[in-house]
């Protein structure tokens, strides 16, 4: 019978998961997993907004005011209105923009985006919300982001060797994600609730051809993901159907898009309530390609033994095939041509980190490449990749004949056994803000940084947004 509820261990892991995230109540979160929403939140204010003056966000803009529409939700950095997928669209590619972004670890040498995704889908859809008369308080967006971000890092975590096919799993379960946290907030209905995660999936993206090529397709993926995920709630709610068995169908996404590799599809349910992925949610120490964070560890950390860079003949770094990524084609990644070639090259990085000691957004730009310094020491940057290592180390061949070995890194920093403090999160959070495409008041960034700390007691989520729309 239609409406019938069905018994736990009859339901397909598919309605477990829908069920979880529609009943689930604030009262069950663990104050890590609050902690880790409100986190989350910040860290994607404040690098979306840094975002939204990137390279191609122009071009987003411009795209976004051409197709218009009713004023549902913000554009962050630049305060239009437009349609909520609109505007998720927008803040999803601002999100991704600068490679600086929260990241679940899989192992020590790669992890993936979630609260990219998330975020943006959570915050357009309650500004939707309270643009039709509805209310979301800051409950109800810590629920949509925590219960989001848990099921989607369990996604996420089930196809472990998702690296290996060409599938980029940040982007591959965005509009899942972007689907959950809308379905939680407009508060579909099960059968709808369902159809909205089988049209979210109808319209799944990510790969790694745009890495390869360095085009700003890559970041824009993470739009195309959060537009999809609000556009399914929203065709569900009008009564379109999609496939229930989006996950373990015969063609549901594990056994069409991984049927190569081995999945887990325990992941998906255990300690389910219990246990929030967004405990587990690491946040980047720099804004770069989460596999050469291990490698700044490592030549950052020789401290005052760093060389001085003139007075480096070449550089070894040792790691695992897990960061072929940012290593081939090793010619491109030694002769970048953009700034996505930047965000993902290791011998970039390195020759950054060693010219300046240090590492930061103004090394990731189409303006670095301008400077000869990097661009002398990148390609003598060399890499060797072998199975079974757990752990990066460097080692600096010096004009003279000496070389300096760096010590082992495993868990870099922003790495869930190695986390940024909160402080350390707001700390990057006001540093974004510098970056946008126009300067905000300081009371401003400071209120919005003060509402998102105090989210359990904010009576409308989205005041927000308004405290940082010029």
């Amino acid at each position: 019978m239609a409406g019938m509820r069905v018994p736990g261990n009859l339901m397909s892991i598919e309605e477990q998961l829908v069920t979880h995230l529609r009943e689930a109540r604030f009262e069950q979160l663990p104050a890590a997993a609050v902690e880790s929403a409100q986190r989350e939140i910040l860290w994607a204010l404040g690098t979306s907004i840094a975002g939204s003056a990137a390279n191609g966000a122009d071009e987003v803009l411009a795209f976004v005011r051409q197709n218009g529409g009713r004023g549902e939700s913000t554009v962050w950095g630049h305060g239009d209105r437009v349609p909520a997928s609109l505007a998720g669209f927008a803040n999803g590619v601002f999100a991704k923009a600068l490679e600086y972004e929260d990241k679940l670890w899989l192992d020590h040498a790669h992890a993936y985006a979630i609260g990219t995704a998330v975020v943006p889908a959570a915050i357009a859809v309650a500004e939707r919300v309270v643009s039709g008369g509805g209310t979301v308080s800051g409950r109800d967006l810590l629920m949509a982001v925590a219960l989001a971000t848990d099921i989607q890092g369990r996604m996420v975590r089930a196809a472990l060797g998702s690296i290996t096919t060409g599938w980029n799993s940040t982007y591959t379960f965005s509009s899942l994600g972007a689907a959950m946290a809308s379905i939680r907030l407009q508060g579909l209905p099960h059968d709808q609730a369902m159809n909205a995660m089988g049209l979210a999936y109808a319209q799944t993206t990510g790969n790694y051809q745009g890495h390869r090529e360095g085009v700003l397709g890559v970041r824009m993926m993470m739009g195309f993901g959060v537009r999809n995920g609000i556009t399914a709630t929203q065709l569900a709610n009008l009564g379109v159907t999609g496939v229930h068995k989006f996950l373990t169908g015969e063609f549901g996404i594990y056994p069409l898009f991984y049927r190569d590799i081995p999945y887990n599809l325990d992941w998906l349910s255990r300690d389910l309530g219990s246990f929030f992925t967004g405990a587990d949610l690491g946040f980047k120490a720099y804004p770069c390609c989460a596999v050469i964070h291990s490698v700044l560890d490592a030549v950052l950390g020789l401290g005052k033994d760093m060389p001085d860079a003139a007075e480096v003949e070449s550089v070894m770094v040792f790691g695992n095939p897990r960061m072929k990524i940012c290593s081939v084609p090793i010619e491109l990644r030694k002769h970048p041509q953009c700034d996505v070639d930047c965000q993902f090259s290791i011998p970039w990085a390195v020759a950054c980190a060693l010219v300046d000691k240090r590492v930061s957004l103004s090394h990731f730009t189409s303006a670095a490449l301008g400077d000869a310094r990097y661009v002398a020491l990148a390609p003598r940057v060399d890499i060797d990749l072998q199975p079974g290592r757990d752990g990066v180390h460097v080692e600096i061949l010096l004009k003279d004949g000496s070389t300096l070995r760096t010590a082992m890194v495993t868990a870099p920093k922003g790495h869930f056994e190695n986390p940024l403090s909160t402080a350390e999160v707001v700390d990057r959070y006001r540093d974004c803000m510098q970056y946008g495409p126009g300067p905000l008041p300081r009371e401003r960034i400071e209120a919005a940084k003060d509402m998102v700390l105090d989210l359990p007691d904010l009576a409308d989520a989205t005041a927000i947004v308004r405290a940082l729309t010029a």
